[in-house]
């Protein structure tokens, strides 16, 4: 199923495929994202541009919520509803983004199945060529079941 998940994400998101992020891994609500480092998406300093960087924490904060509700995602309707990023080093070079899913995945489940819509964050960490934590990403996220 996570394969298909991640097929699905690569094949309805342009922006992602413009920008070369490629989904490297879904789980059980984690995901791990990564993007090249192309002069393309550099800023003024010659490092990873900050709406690249953004892009690339919001598709993994998608992946790993797409895995969590894995058996469930093909009847939602996912919506991003608020993002915060805090920016900690300048990254250098090719760029990653681990995502979470940081609640209890079979309450928020409860929760959809019981009010017919669930709200959570999920959490994104990325990391720059050499490891260093560039910045903290925090996506909310919004699901209902899907209108005829």
């Amino acid at each position: 199923m996570y394969e298909r998940i991640k097929q699905q994400m690569m094949d309805t998101l342009p922006l992602v495929r413009t920008l070369g992020i490629r989904i490297d891994d879904i789980g059980n609500g984690t995901s791990k994202v990564s993007m090249p480092d192309d002069p393309k998406l550099h800023n003024h300093l010659g490092t990873p541009h900050a709406g690249a960087l953004f892009t690339l924490a919001e598709t993994a904060s998608g992946a790993a919520m797409a895995g969590g509700f894995a058996d469930l995602i093909l009847g939602l309707r996912p919506v991003a509803k608020e993002s915060r990023i805090q920016y900690h080093k300048v990254a250098h070079g090719a760029t990653r983004a681990e995502g979470r899913v940081p609640g209890d995945l079979a309450a928020l489940k409860a929760e959809l199945k019981q009010q017919g819509k669930v709200a959570f964050p999920v959490e994104v960490d990325i990391f720059d060529a050499v490891g260093t934590l560039a910045a903290q990403v925090q996506v909310d996220w919004y699901l209902s079941e899907k209108r005829s």
